[in-house]
């Protein structure tokens, strides 16, 4: 009896949650059939695990509106030997994206906003590089990746700016296409959807997507934050390999840019994500959004340009929020997740009601994608194809193309150079107006950069140009062998630093700013006061902050601070002003030096 009551009393808190109802849940024909097929699949997993070197991999597959596979695999924290279940919390990456469009597309069925409105009606304060795009850009531009702009993913990795001040950076990044000429994924435009959607509603993006998806579908687990994840009982640590051996990875804080990929979920919820899209937007008897908007969200809308990754999706579109493909004759929608230390896929076959999910913490792994397809062919009783090898044998050809180009880079460099000037003489701070500042110091006899609080160690290559030789802490994407040209302004100075940091755009041309104590106001009163040249006078005032020379009849010139008692003037290149100072530290001279000539000015007595 007592035996009885402790089973019963065990029973209660699963028949509370609801799986109770999951033990004795009939499966329709096909789930019960993809139930079968996959049950030797935890076996090609544990291997693909060793040859991929991932720590840990969780796998959720629904049929028909079933789950029939919910598993984890390997570790999530591999020092301590903490296994992977189906409740580990991963980072999701871009799969986030479309938790976004789902939240668009509610607040168009409700009419608050349009797939095809100017972004600017509803965020007017929005601006691209060019009026022509930032007056028609529209929402599903956004959503699509076809506004023009590349990734310009560096303006906001690892930054600690404020999304105010980031939507007012973006005006100044170039764009290499115009609108709606050429699809080019990245996140920046995600980041400013989520403020259109914040602005059309009144609430903030992480409270509509709590609202409208993660309550209803009782994705209790999902969050929006690292650090909320740090403190759950159940969580993976982010890994990335580094010459062939797996090393833990600090967890990195997308809040920045949350609606493009900041979504930490595992497979038990995401499998309820899955159920709800596969039913055309209803879980548990409640609509979720229209069937038409659903439709429109998994529909192609832009070409992704590019050959073909294999012979089995010949065709790559995007959809918003998602990649569409035909696979080998199926009708496949699904997006990939990457953020530092994980990998992730979610996909759906919507045809045969099908839906997959695979969340990694290995940093840029392919694996995840191979376990879907694999996954996919078993369910479609498609041919076999060891998905899992090719993935292999791609991962050694990559790294084979890796080391060819460290050789060819190296044949390109010109020996026996040095730089123009002493190391000293680089230091400083290097300033865009999209990007904002490079510290340049030096420390152990080599010069180091600064940038967004990621600390770079930079070898001299040849000339003014610099190489990154190390980097001091472990990012997505490694931008070591990265090339940093320092450039001299017509006074031999160094006065600019150029580091391609967007490949698809000009290289990125960051001009040195002067000393801070060179634009203090006590040290600028110094120079005001009325000089006389040739029978004229010029005044040099302070204005906002700034020194200002003042010629009758002429426009007045801002004058940058560029070393000790030097000035250049703004707009004028090769235009410079010199005061030469007494043994009482007083103008005694200013002297105006111009490309077809310098001129002396002295001051009122």
């Amino acid at each position: 009896m007592l035996k009885r009551c402790a089973l019963f009393l065990y029973l209660i808190p699963i028949f509370l949650n609801g799986g109770i109802f999951d033990w004795f849940e009939t499966l329709s024909p096909k789930a019960e059939r993809a139930k079968m097929l996959l049950e030797d699949f935890d076996l090609l997993i544990e291997k693909a695990l060793i040859d991929f070197q991932v720590p840990g991999i969780a796998v959720g597959v629904v049929v028909d509106g079933h789950v029939v596979y919910a598993k984890g695999f390997g570790y999530r924290d591999i020092e301590n030997k903490l296994p992977v279940t189906s409740d580990t919390l991963f980072a999701i990456g871009s799969c986030t994206k479309a938790f976004t469009t789902f939240v668009v597309g509610n607040l168009v069925d409700e009419g608050r906003i349009g797939w095809d409105d100017p972004v600017i009606d509803v965020l007017p304060e929005f601006r691209l590089w060019d009026q022509y795009a930032t007056t028609n850009v529209t929402l599903r531009d956004l959503l699509t990746h076809r506004t023009g702009m590349p990734r310009h993913e560096f303006v906001w990795y690892n930054s600690k700016m404020s999304k105010e001040e980031m939507l007012r950076r973006i005006r100044f990044l170039q764009p290499s296409f115009d609108i709606r000429q050429r699809y080019q994924y990245g996140n920046l435009m995600y980041f400013i959807a989520g403020l259109a959607m914040e602005r059309a509603s009144g609430k903030p993006w992480e409270q509509l997507v709590k609202d409208r998806i993660l309550s209803p579908l009782e994705m209790d687990a999902t969050n929006f934050s690292v650090i909320e994840t740090q403190m759950t009982r159940n969580f993976a640590y982010p890994y990335i390999e580094k010459k062939e051996v797996l090393k833990k990875m600090p967890f990195r804080n997308l809040s920045l840019i949350s609606a493009a990929g900041a979504m930490n979920s595992n497979v038990e919820d995401m499998t309820h994500w899955l159920k709800m899209l596969l039913a055309g937007g209803v879980y548990k008897s409640q609509a979720l959004i229209s069937p038409a908007t659903l439709q429109e969200l998994h529909a192609p809308q832009v070409i992704v340009p590019g050959v073909p990754e294999s012979k089995e999706s010949l065709l790559y579109a995007y959809g918003i929020g998602w990649g569409v493909i035909s696979y080998l004759g199926h009708y496949y929608v699904s997006h990939d997740g990457v953020s530092d230390g994980f990998t992730s896929v979610t996909g759906l076959l919507p045809g045969e009601n099908i839906g997959i999910v695979v969340l990694s913490n290995k940093n840029m792994t392919p694996l995840p994608r191979y376990v879907s397809f694999q996954i996919m062919d078993r369910l479609l009783g498609l041919p076999y194809h060891d998905w899992f090898q090719e993935g292999v044998d791609s991962i050694r050809r990559n790294r084979q193309t890796l080391k060819e180009k460290v050789i060819e880079d190296d044949l390109s460099r010109k020996k026996g150079t040095t730089p123009s000037h002493p190391l000293q003489e680089f230091v400083g701070t290097y300033e865009h107006p999209g990007y904002g500042k490079v510290e340049i110091s030096l420390e152990d006899g080599k010069l180091q950069a600064i940038y967004n609080d990621l600390r770079f160690v930079l070898d001299h290559w040849h000339y003014d140009v610099f190489r990154v030789s190390e980097e001091k802490q472990d990012m997505i994407i490694s931008v070591e062998g990265t090339k940093f040209t320092f450039c001299n302004n017509a006074d031999g100075e160094i006065g600019e630093l150029i580091v391609p940091f967007e490949p698809l755009a000009d290289d990125i041309v960051f001009k040195r700013k002067s000393e801070e104590r060179l634009s203090a106001l006590s040290y600028l009163r110094q120079f005001t006061g009325i000089y006389e040249i040739y029978g004229y006078t010029v005044e040099i005032v302070i204005r906002n902050h700034a020194l200002v020379a003042i010629v009758p009849g002429q426009p007045n010139q801002e004058l940058l601070p560029t070393r000790e008692n030097e000035f250049t003037v703004k707009g004028l290149t090769g235009s410079t002003v010199r005061f030469v100072m007494d043994e009482m530290n007083a103008v005694e001279e200013v002297l105006l030096i111009q490309p077809y000539g310098a001129f002396s000015a002295k001051p009122r007595k």
